[in-house]
Formats: structure tokens, C-alpha cells, sequence
């Protein structure tokens, strides 16, 4: 164990030494061994990748504009139950406001999570708010929820879930920017955005922030 402890502070010791000068640095102090060098250079380029600026960072605003050229951000917003945050909100649209005929729109809502969510509990929470708002038959909202559940993974605290709904064309889901999935018909995806977005929403405030009506 004081051997490993050694080890991983000579490796932080020299990844932090500016680059110009690592070489005459290790080869001042220490002789390494062949095996623990080639570990050492694996470490540095680890920690550069993992401490580099916006190295895995999602820029949501990105997609929107790649599959909405026009797309701008209309409203944001956090949903919280019970007296838990369990994840925020953004809409992005072409159109200049958001109103009653919505779904005339091609849309980009966001969401990143606060938690960590089994792909069945999305699925279930999305067929049991579209049944609430009665869009689609029975039988339509059952084989929404199965193709769902095969495109919806497990996701965790700050991982985005993005539906991107352009109609005729259907909606595509992307999970951190990866493409995940694609659901084809223009029912599915006023279905699904009326979860939100429906005036009957069972997160009426949350609404109001994604349309602007709160400003």
C-alpha cells in the first residue's frame, strides 16, 4: 500500500510539472522502471483528458441549432416532487413564442437529469402522464411505450436525455448528443411533447418557464 501511495504521488508530481521539463525532471530524481513508465505516461494523458476544459461537456444549444438550424432557447426550467429536484428543463424552438398550436413547431426539449432513473421508470412515467392527458388511443400509447423502452437507457445525475420533434419527420432521442433512437409519426411526438407542453400538464409551472409565460 505505501508503495502504490508512493507511486501515484511521484505520477501526480510529474503530470503537474509544466511539459517542457517533465523528461529532465524524472530523469533528475528518479530512475524509472520500464513497466512504471509506461504506466506514468498513461496517468499524465489520463489526467490531461479528464481536467481539460469542456473535455466531455454537452452543449445542448449545439444540437438544437445541427437539427433546427433556426433553433433558439425559448425557456428553461427545474421540475422537483415531493421536495426532491429531479431534473431541469430547457425548450428550444424556430418559432419566436410558443403557443396553443405548439405542435405545429419543430421542437428540441432537454433534459438533464438530477438523479439516477431505470429506463422502465421513464417509460412508465411517460405513459402514465400521456394517458392522463388522453392523446392517442390505448393501444397507441401501448406501442409508444414499447418502442420506448427499447431507444430510453438507465440514466444518471447530469446525464441529458434530448427529444427533437420536426414534424412529418417524426422525433429522434439522443442521450449526452449520441443519436439513441427514432420514433416515426407526428401522433408520437405531439404525444409525447404534450407532457410537457399540453396546457393540462400535471407540471403546469414548469410549462409556463418552458414557453416564457413566467417572464
Amino acid at each position: 500500500m505505501a508503495l502504490r501511495a508512493h507511486r501515484a504521488d511521484r505520477a501526480n508530481q510529474a503530470c503537474v510539472t509544466p511539459p517542457t521539463h517533465v523528461a529532465a525532471h524524472i530523469t533528475s530524481r528518479v530512475t524509472l522502471r520500464p513497466d512504471f513508465a509506461a504506466w506514468l505516461r498513461t496517468a499524465c494523458l489520463l489526467m490531461a483528458v479528464a481536467t481539460a476544459p469542456g473535455a466531455y461537456a454537452f452543449d445542448v444549444g449545439q444540437l438544437a441549432t445541427q437539427e433546427i438550424p433556426a433553433a433558439h432557447l425559448v425557456g428553461q426550467g427545474s421540475f422537483s416532487r415531493l421536495g426532491f429536484h429531479l431534473y431541469d428543463a430547457s425548450l428550444f424552438s424556430g418559432a419566436e413564442r410558443i403557443n396553443a398550436n405548439w405542435s405545429a413547431h419543430p421542437l428540441v426539449l432537454d433534459v438533464r437529469y438530477a438523479r439516477s432513473f431505470k429506463s422502465h421508470t421513464l417509460v412508465q412515467r411517460s405513459l402514465i402522464e400521456m394517458s392522463k392527458l388522453q392523446v392517442g388511443t390505448d393501444e397507441e400509447r401501448q406501442r409508444w411505450a414499447d418502442e420506448l423502452a427499447r431507444i430510453l437507457p438507465d440514466v444518471s445525475a447530469g446525464q441529458h436525455l434530448t427529444g427533437v420533434f420536426r414534424p412529418g419527420d417524426g422525433t429522434r432521442f439522443f442521450s449526452d448528443g449520441k443519436l439513441i433512437g427514432q420514433i416515426a409519426g407526428d401522433a408520437f411526438g405531439r404525444a409525447f411533447f404534450a407532457i410537457w407542453l399540453d396546457p393540462r400538464t400535471s407540471a403546469p409551472d414548469l410549462r409556463a418557464e418552458l414557453i416564457s409565460d413566467a417572464r
